[in-house]
């Protein structure tokens, strides 16, 4: 692999890492990122790569290296490698970091999160029937949070029609591990929807670390229109961070102890759910959800 960089990038390379199933190598002082895909991926990469080279006008994202033969695509093992330069290597983020990719145009399709909420549930509930005895922790939580997933659901189903009307921004399909400036700025978790999905997953990162501002949650909503405001209620209340520990643990990734300190700090959250959906009062199917009133 060493020897195809050289030959194709000219880059003369000491080493190639691995973490986190990721390959990267360093040269000219950037941290630069190995991709292997198969053909039938290129259209869709074609369509990061012109996302990207536009974007980078403004943004410092992470950029597609061209080649010698001026392709982004070298051919290798049948199948085509890659390369994406890291532009900017700070890890700390701020709000504003998220608000700098609002109502950018982007030539991606519409993310459907509606559609990866009612999957996520059935796949959920179908694998935790294997599970009889093992995981405790899990086995006297789960039915709260399907609960909890479903009123999101169910709230932001009848929104449905006029969801992709709305899909207008840059979001970044994270979880909440990696949520912070290095994502952000990764064309692999650009995704087209509303600008309120990643003010959600702010919220919920700045709640898990104890940094949250109600003053700032507040501001969020008042400068949202209405259907922006219901649709970050419904993000919010929508246990993605508890899904994503759970799969976690049934992939043997994650501790179960994991979704123990989540419980504990539910009484917490409830308190900022009820603080959003006074602020979204006059949305009568939000104010029907009163189990935590």
């Amino acid at each position: 692999m060493k020897d195809i960089i050289y030959s194709y990038y000219d880059l003369d390379i000491n080493k190639i890492y691995r973490k986190d199933d990721k390959l990267f190598f360093f040269a000219n002082n950037y941290k630069i990122l190995i991709y292997i895909c198969k053909r039938e991926e290129i259209q869709n990469i074609n369509k990061l790569i012109e996302l990207t080279n536009n974007l980078f006008k403004i943004i410092n994202v992470n950029t597609f290296v061209i080649n010698k033969n001026g392709s982004y695509f070298t051919e290798y093992n049948n199948n085509y490698l890659f390369l994406v330069r890291i532009n900017n290597m700070e890890n700390d983020f701020c709000k504003n970091d998220i608000i700098k990719f609002w109502n950018l145009k982007t030539n991606l399709d519409d993310y459907n999160i509606l559609e990866e909420w009612k999957n996520e549930v059935d796949n959920i509930e179908n694998k935790i029937i294997e599970y009889n005895k093992e995981y405790k922790i899990v086995q006297n939580s789960i039915n709260y949070y399907i609960g909890i997933a479903e009123n999101a659901i169910e709230l932001l189903n009848d929104y449905e029609n006029i969801i992709k009307e709305h899909n207008d921004s840059i979001g970044h399909r994270v979880s909440y591990k990696l949520f912070d400036n290095n994502s952000l700025l990764d064309p692999f978790t650009f995704i087209r929807i509303n600008r309120m999905y990643d003010v959600s997953n702010y919220i919920k990162y700045m709640f898990l670390k104890n940094k949250l501002d109600y003053n700032e949650v507040e501001s969020f909503f008042l400068n949202a229109n209405e259907y922006e405001k219901i649709f970050l209620f419904c993000n919010l209340l929508y246990p993605s961070v508890y899904f994503n520990l759970l799969n976690g643990i049934l992939n043997d990734s994650e501790n179960e102890l994991k979704i123990e300190e989540l419980i504990t700090k539910r009484k917490k959250y409830i308190k900022l759910l009820s603080f959003c959906k006074k602020i979204v009062k006059t949305n009568k199917n939000a104010q029907l959800i009163n189990w935590f009133d």
